[in-house]
């Protein structure tokens, strides 16, 4: 599978929006998050994340798959503030794949930060893998509560 990564165009915002949508439904409908989640964004908002942060469209054999978005905190410090994929492509080593390419895209990163749900052993075994320790917990609502976490390079 040939997968690319590149900077998003604004006119793929739409297909990325509902790939995100998508992607992150399950979640809606378990935590019930109506402020913050990615499966209620609106099509405005999504767009101003994309002229305000580092945001990719994953294409797989050509295809939009999925984006990356990532927020600079600081020169040396940023944040993976979300990943995504069509949900038909998930749990196929591709997510380690494009993790393992926008870590290597930005090497003077010493430090990377994400939040994940407590809940979700799956996302929290991919991202330890690689390396990231948890610092803290935040509480969202009654069903959900996000694991922060971060990685330090030396």
């Amino acid at each position: 599978m040939d997968v690319k990564i590149t900077r998003t165009k604004m006119n793929e915002a739409e297909a990325l929006l509902n790939i995100q949508k998508e992607a992150f439904q399950s979640d809606f409908k378990k935590y019930k998050d109506f402020n913050s989640s990615p499966a209620a964004e609106p099509l405005d908002f999504f767009k101003y994340k994309m002229n305000h942060s580092l945001h990719y469209t994953i294409f797989l054999n050509g295809k939009i798959a999925g984006g990356v978005c990532i927020v600079k905190i600081t020169d040396t410090h940023y944040r993976l503030f979300r990943i995504f994929l069509k949900p038909n492509l998930q749990n196929r080593g591709l997510g380690s794949k494009i993790l393992t390419q926008m870590e290597r895209k930005f090497p003077q990163v010493k430090e990377w930060s994400l939040d994940t749900p407590k809940d979700n052993d799956r996302t929290r075994h991919f991202y330890e893998k690689f390396g990231y320790k948890k610092t803290k917990e935040n509480k969202i609502n009654d069903r959900l509560t996000l694991v922060e976490y971060e990685k330090k390079k030396t």
